[in-house]
């Protein structure tokens, strides 16, 4: 049996609070797994699907914004769980995700958008995903920048390091230097970021 675990991607539930999922696990007869704070500003609930396989819903602090996902060691049956959670549950779809940062004028809901586009984007570097970010990084909002540096926290993509640590070191404002910063050490202690 095969120990190579990997993640689906995360589905960005609409419905931002726990009963959408909780319903879902229900149906499907999944008892939740006690578990613990991480300590990492998200609070996750877990429901093992089968012995290696578990459905996640998470709530990020910093967002507050609910996501989704399927781990465990067979990629295809992932696949299909993935599949039937995006059809059953209310969640944004990819288009949705990448058209959004450049829909919004609010600078605040500007912000929210890159938070759902960074937790909703693949595992793996998407060149897809790119535009909407990079409209992100460069607004001339602070908090629109700030945002932007956190997604890259979200989608977990080394080739990302390298404009964050720009970032840390050169942006004009202050406030979006420190949450790059914070990101970048993010990125290194998890490996992902050269040194």
């Amino acid at each position: 049996m095969s120990t190579n675990r990997t993640r689906t991607r995360r589905l960005v539930l609409k419905q931002r609070d726990w009963a959408a999922a909780e319903a879902f696990a229900e149906r499907h007869g999944w008892h939740e797994q006690p578990t613990e704070d991480s300590g990492t500003g998200r609070k996750s609930r877990i429901w093992p699907v089968g012995d290696e396989t578990h459905f996640q819903v998470t709530r990020d602090r910093d967002s507050d914004e609910f996501s989704c996902f399927f781990h465990g060691a067979d990629r295809v049956w992932l696949g299909q769980l993935l599949g039937e959670a995006e059809h059953d549950l209310d969640t944004w779809s990819l288009a949705e995700l990448r058209e959004a940062p450049f829909e919004e004028t609010n600078p605040r809901r500007l912000a929210q958008s890159l938070f759902r586009l960074g937790l909703g984007a693949p595992p793996v570097h998407s060149r897809e995903f790119m535009p909407p970010l990079a409209h992100g990084l460069a607004n001339e909002q602070p908090i629109v920048r700030a945002a932007a540096a956190r997604t890259t926290a979200y989608m977990e993509w080394p080739e990302l390091f390298p404009i964050v640590k720009v970032m840390a070191e050169s942006d004009a404002d202050e406030r979006v230097r420190a949450e790059a910063e914070k990101i970048v050490y993010v990125y290194r202690r998890s490996g992902l970021g050269n040194a």
